[in-house]
């Protein structure tokens, strides 16, 4: 659609008005002066970039590697699930609760903790999974596992009892928590432990530093491993921690 000459417009439309006070010459010259004024003002006028959600906090990350990097200790289409269907709800459910509310603009490990204080139970659900699934991405790689770790967290484990134990903790805890939740290993007072967290929660929340955790939900493991948790616990230690990201974040 072509639009019509502004000043083309306001001139035939000022002179009608003045041409019976001034004269045909004198109301042409009267349109003529207000149109290139009020053109040069048009040009001023820069168009505003449109801006969409103002209140966007939350983002699902990619995932670091293809959807079948982590076989055959967690399949694709589990991943598919997990990260695509699940992840994303969690970080559409937060941004909806985080618009215009207290909490809005703060970083997710602040929103952690004040929305478990405050007993907000929607947030501590899905601000918290999408700060645990963050990193689960990358608690995770092709060809983890293993013994080999990072001398800091070498140490920490020998005083906690040895990698069996601490394995086996982890595990355990794993195991034992009941429906949905978390298996973590935290550091709390310079001192590793083993912990566990229901629903969304995790250690942020607890006054704990997480280092590592395992979702224990069932679309974490369902489809590969069906209700063998304890399997899906040991292959995952086993084969899939990426000790790195472990030290990383250890800081």
């Amino acid at each position: 659609m072509v639009l019509p000459n502004l000043s083309d417009n306001l001139n035939i439309q000022v002179k009608l008005k003045v041409t019976d006070r001034l004269g045909p010459h004198g109301a042409t010259e009267v349109c003529q002066l207000a149109a290139l004024r009020v053109g040069s003002a048009l040009a001023d006028i820069k168009p505003q970039p449109y801006e969409e959600n103002h209140h966007v906090t939350l983002k699902l990350p990619d995932l670091p590697y293809a959807y079948d990097a982590l076989q055959p200790y967690m399949s694709a289409e589990t991943l598919q699930f997990h990260h695509d269907k699940h992840h994303l709800a969690y970080v559409d459910n937060g941004n909806k609760l985080l618009a215009g509310s207290k909490y809005e603009g703060k970083s997710l490990e602040d929103i952690c903790k004040a929305a478990f204080a405050d007993k907000n139970a929607g947030l501590v659900n899905n601000v918290g999974q999408h700060w645990n699934h963050m990193h689960f991405w990358s608690w995770m790689k092709k060809g983890g596992g293993g013994r080999k770790l990072p001398a800091k967290l070498e140490k920490l484990i020998e005083e906690a009892g040895g990698f069996d134990k601490v394995r086996g903790d982890f595990v355990n805890a794993g195991l034992t928590q009941f429906g949905s939740g978390w298996a973590w290993l935290t550091i709390k007072d310079g001192k590793l432990e083993v912990a566990k967290t229901p629903n969304g929660e995790n250690p942020l929340m607890h006054g704990a530093k997480p280092i590592l955790g395992c979702d224990v939900w069932e679309h974490s493991y369902y489809i590969d491993y069906r209700n063998a948790r304890a399997k899906y616990l040991e292959a995952w230690f086993d084969h899939l921690v990426n000790w790195e990201h472990v030290e990383e974040m250890m800081g």
